[in-house]
């Protein structure tokens, strides 16, 4: 797969629309000369707005340009010609998800149903208004009614995130800022350490003043189970200390060679009930490629190390168009799927980004075109749901000419709440560590007042005090009442 630039000139008012649009085509933006595909421009001569393209590919290029009347609002009409036109160059209709763009597409059915619209009547605006394919569309209200008993009513309830940025190493598709744990000396660590305890405490007093109550927590990265015991335990015991009513707790021990049984027992034995172990694939020779450093087989005995830990739902993570991957590699993850039976597995599909090895390295020319991608996940959504499982939240892949979604299934009654809560943005949800984003949701039930913790490890030491302070003002004024 080969993934474009755009070039962009005109408004920078449009240029984050722009942005979307050319994402959710598959296009990223950038300088690089190399695989330029799109050109956009706008230009106001004072009486219309004047929308122009030009695709190319292959020594093939294709244009258009249309005149827009100042007084019409042009972000949906924008949209909608860049993505028409696109498909125009292609040679081929609308796609499955019509002109609907954006990572959240339930959110769109979420307001709906807010508005009073039935499913029937949901659906209907969803291929009526943005061209979406009647399966696609009842899909996604039939996922947006599972989610709704997740996303209403919330009150005072959060979620937690807690983000802890190291790995043993790096995984060539991987874009995260994070650091190699062999790497750091024990003043380091130690710091790290601190800072985070330091920003659990701080939380917790902010719970505790505004009467919040974090009902699901999430440990990502990275890695946290690479962490050595004597860092991590008191992270996870000032947790289990600090908030008490996390009914689910999740924990992302995605590589099995950092989760050794003593690992899983001491999560366990903090509340964590909810485990991610992320193969993202179960061929060795594509493990050994993407610099994951680990065998099949360990991947079978973390598994069955969880089941004796005792955590309740386990979630396994895959990769659909992984370089040089194949249909039948696909296959032969869902078979072992079927005979370990986690709970919920997540089917994400390759996002090509920047900042990832991936985007330089000569394997990049190995990763699958995006109809073989498409079998891939059509594949995935026929054996699970055969199985028993239901898909329960998404969102939407960029950067790939399909513009795929990374689904979450579950069987039934082991849903994941956070990552409904998370990704629907309907009640405010904390975050601790390098990279969080505590999100506040406003007093106008709709705005997101945010406060972003640096990714850089040192960096978020330094800047610790500083945020806490935002954070805390920010809380104040959306849960205390005070003025802006």
């Amino acid at each position: 797969m080969s993934v474009k630039t755009y070039t962009y000139c005109g408004p920078e008012s449009l240029h984050s629309l722009i942005g979307q649009v050319m994402a959710s085509l598959g296009y990223v933006g950038g300088r690089e000369s190399r695989d330029v595909g799109a050109a956009i421009t706008l230009r106001d001569d004072g009486s219309h707005l004047y929308v122009g393209c030009t695709f190319t590919d292959d020594g093939r290029s294709w244009s258009s340009e249309i005149g827009l009347l100042s007084k019409e609002d042009p972000r949906k009409i924008v949209k909608d010609c860049l993505i028409h036109w696109h498909q125009r160059f292609l040679g081929h209709g609308p796609g499955p998800w019509g002109t609907l763009i954006g990572v959240r597409p339930t959110k769109l059915v979420h307001h709906l149903f807010d508005q009073g619209l039935d499913e029937k009547a949901a659906e209907k605006v969803l291929t009526d208004d943005y061209d979406v394919a009647e399966k696609t569309a009842r899909d996604l209200v039939a996922m947006a009614q599972l989610q709704r008993p997740y996303v209403t009513d919330r009150g005072r309830k959060l979620a937690l995130y807690v983000g802890i940025p190291y790995c043993p190493s790096h995984c060539l598709y991987c874009s995260f800022p994070s650091r190699l744990i062999g790497g750091e000396g024990e003043d380091q660590l130690t710091a790290f350490r601190d800072a985070m305890l330091r920003d659990f405490d701080d939380l917790a007093a902010l719970c505790r003043d505004y009467d919040l109550d974090v009902t699901s927590l999430y440990v990502g990265g990275g890695t946290p189970t690479c962490l050595p015991q004597p860092v991590l335990q008191p992270l996870m015991e000032r947790l289990a200390k600090n908030f008490p009513n996390a009914g689910e707790w999740t924990v992302e021990a995605g590589r099995p060679d950092t989760a050794e049984e003593g690992v899983l027992t001491m999560l366990k034995g903090c509340g964590v009930n909810r485990i991610s172990v992320n193969p993202q694939t179960m061929q060795q020779h594509l493990l050994d490629a993407l610099g994951r450093r680990h065998r099949v087989e360990d991947i079978y005995t973390m598994y069955e190390a969880c089941r004796k830990a005792g955590f309740s739902v386990i979630n396994m993570d895959f990769i659909a168009g992984l370089p040089g991957q194949t249909v039948a590699d696909m296959q032969e993850n869902m078979e072992i799927v079927c005979k370990l039976h986690p709970e919920n597995v997540t089917i994400h599909t390759l996002a090509l980004k920047k900042r990832a090895p991936l985007f330089h390295h000569d394997l990049r020319e190995q990763i699958p075109p995006a109809e073989v991608t498409g079998r891939m996940v059509s594949l995935c959504q026929s054996v699970l749901e055969d199985g028993g499982y239901v898909p329960y939240y998404m969102y939407r892949q960029k950067y790939m000419a399909a513009s795929f979604a990374n689904i979450g299934y579950a069987l039934p009654g082991t849903v994941s709440a956070y990552n409904i809560e998370m990704m629907e943005e309907r009640q405010s949800v904390l975050a601790a560590g390098p990279g969080g984003a505590t999100k506040f949701l406003g007093r106008d039930g709709h705005t997101l007042e945010k406060v972003y913790m640096p990714k850089d490890v040192n960096t978020y030491i330094q800047a610790l005090d500083d945020k806490i302070a935002r954070r805390r003002r920010l809380c104040a004024i959306v849960y205390g009442g005070e003025d802006i």
